[in-house]
């Protein structure tokens, strides 16, 4: 074989590489449409791996994010996307850890919900979520809190 010949597969194998770059980064998560809530979030255990759900949900005016992750001894840990001390900046994941979008100190995903206080993502509590056997579900109370809080990324 002629290695001139693989020349012209050069650039379109450079082109899908730095797609699978760009699309596979932390910085590069897929939008997800806000969800307009008037009633409990219900989150299907089902739905949860070791690889982040983000849940941006909308109540009246308020604009907040919350995320679930199956923590390596298998519990489900959700926390508000958004930093106790940076605020609503949020996080990212990488691999096993979360990563603040404002000071991009690092956690890893065992102490999520475990924390308060500090550069800690917000946790959710267990006075505020009822885990059910297929399902956890947090409460419009608990949702209307969070998005009139000042850890939402949009106060109404």
């Amino acid at each position: 074989m002629n290695p001139l010949s693989l020349r012209p597969a050069a650039p379109a194998f450079l082109a899908a590489l730095l797609f699978a770059v760009l699309a596979f980064s932390p910085a590069a998560r897929a939008a997800q449409a806000p969800v307009t809530v008037d009633a409990d979030l219900v989150i299907p255990l089902s739905a949860m791996s070791a690889e982040a759900v983000f849940y941006p949900v909308r109540v009246g005016g308020g604009l907040a994010e919350l995320f679930a992750v199956k923590a390596p001894d298998g519990t489900v840990r959700v926390v508000v996307n958004a930093c106790q001390s940076c605020g609503p900046a949020g996080y990212y994941q990488d691999g096993e850890y979360f990563v603040c979008s404002a000071c991009e100190q690092r956690f890893h995903v065992s102490h999520l919900e475990k924390r308060q206080g500090g550069c800690n993502p917000v946790p959710v509590g267990q006075a505020n979520k009822r885990v059910e056997a297929d399902r956890i579900v947090l409460s419009l109370a608990f949702l209307k809190q969070v998005t009139a809080s000042r850890f939402a990324k949009q106060r109404g």
